[in-house]
């Protein structure tokens, strides 16, 4: 069972990490869905980069998270349409027209953005009362952190005004 240094809510860490996995399975999605449904020029190039950041969400953020919900004994949720329900980011409005490549990207900045802060909120709120939570948070914000910038270079010029 987990220990902490000060007192703290539980349940509002266990509500912010369940949160937070939600989001990150919900990135994965569009991330992936933004690679397939891109087109015209660079879209290969563009479409590579949301595949790995798809992938990290999954394979490294999503993992670590559940893996500490473990040391709550707690499972992440097993029906999957409750991770839109309990996602605190819920993703920002996509285009329709696959070839507004800066939309797609620019929807992924605000995305990042949004988990941005949901990463600073945990790391806050658990520094100095749950180290284990708190070196996750910052972990995974410093990632967030660097998607975002990567993603805003991806950018056309116009496509930084739409921010």
């Amino acid at each position: 069972m987990a220990e902490f240094i000060e007192p703290v809510d539980k349940q509002k860490i266990i509500n912010m990490l369940l949160s937070a996995y939600a989001d990150e399975w919900i990135a994965a999605y569009y991330y992936t869905l933004t690679a397939y449904a891109i087109k015209g020029p660079l879209s290969e190039e563009v479409a590579e980069h949301f595949l790995e950041e798809a992938k990290e969400e999954l394979e490294k953020h999503a993992r670590l998270i559940a893996d500490r919900l473990q040391d709550f004994d707690i499972d992440p949720p097993r029906d999957f349409t409750k991770l839109w329900e309990i996602s605190g980011c819920k993703y920002p409005p996509i285009p329709n027209d696959p070839y507004d490549i800066d939309g797609w990207i620019a929807a992924a900045v605000k995305a990042e953005e949004c988990a941005i802060k949901a990463y600073k909120e945990l790391y806050q709120y658990t520094h100095g009362r749950d180290p284990v939570t708190e070196e996750l948070a910052e972990e995974i914000l410093r990632d967030e952190v660097k998607h975002r910038t990567d993603l805003i270079n991806l950018l056309t010029k116009e496509g930084a005004k739409r921010l």
